[in-house]
């Protein structure tokens, strides 16, 4: 029977580029195998949670993959291109998020050189944003109130703390 090639652990690895090895099957048996699968988790995804997280865990990540490969000025208004390091940030997040079942709706290049991770409910809207200068901001806003904006570090306890306060202010 073929098998596929996995060259890494995904429950292990924080390497982004590592990672996206996995989305280019290396040979046609592979690619057959891959699509055979493929084939049959889309007819089980209107059943399994779980499938639908991780397919869209993969949508996130190969939105991921595309912002890695922007060029410096891709707005044509001079943004830098996400780092390196930012994208692997945004990455840990989204392995976080989704091992919480808890994924954004959306991924956006900033402006401001990073990567935003939005989440939305209602009319509430919340985003983490991870800058290639290092900072990380938090936003949390609707129509009815002031906008709560908060500066953390790139640290884990930091993560897991605006995790826990997007949640809350998301399902609020």
């Amino acid at each position: 029977m073929p098998t596929l090639e996995a060259p890494i652990d995904l429950q292990e690895t924080t390497d982004f580029e590592a990672v996206q090895e996995l989305s280019v099957p290396k040979s046609d048996e592979s690619r057959s195998t891959l699509e055979y699968f493929n084939s049959h988790i889309q007819q089980d995804f209107g059943t399994s949670e779980f499938l639908r997280i991780q397919s869209r865990f993969f949508q996130l990540r190969s939105a991921l993959a595309v912002y890695s490969r922007l060029s410096d000025d891709w707005n044509s208004y001079g943004a830098e291109k996400p780092s390196a390091r930012t994208v692997d940030l945004t990455f840990r997040l989204l392995k976080k998020l989704r091992d919480e079942l808890f994924l954004p709706v959306r991924l956006i290049p900033s402006a401001e050189g990073g990567i935003a991770v939005y989440f939305k409910a209602d009319d509430r809207v919340s985003y983490l944003e991870y800058r290639n200068s290092g900072e990380v901001i938090l936003a949390m806003y609707d129509q009815h109130a002031e906008p709560d904006i908060r500066e953390l570090t790139e640290n884990d306890d930091d993560e897991s703390r605006a995790i826990a306060l997007i949640r809350e202010y998301i399902t609020a």
